[in-house]
């Protein structure tokens, strides 16, 4: 795996784990917060976990 793939995938992860932007600009080495954007990617299983999360509190009984 190439470094530039590699970082680009672990902080698309790192975002995914809640980390904050100032966190994660620190990790990478960003001048500005704008490029971070890169980074925040909806994956299905998130959208998923949102939406069962709603339906839960909305006791539409997923």
């Amino acid at each position: 795996m190439h470094p530039p793939l590699f970082r680009h995938q672990m902080l698309t992860f790192l975002t995914g784990e809640k980390l904050s932007d100032a966190q994660i600009q620190l990790l990478s080495g960003q001048a500005s917060k704008k490029n971070l954007k890169v980074y925040q990617h909806l994956s299905l299983e998130a959208v998923n976990g949102a939406y069962q999360q709603a339906a839960k509190r909305l006791e539409l009984g997923t």
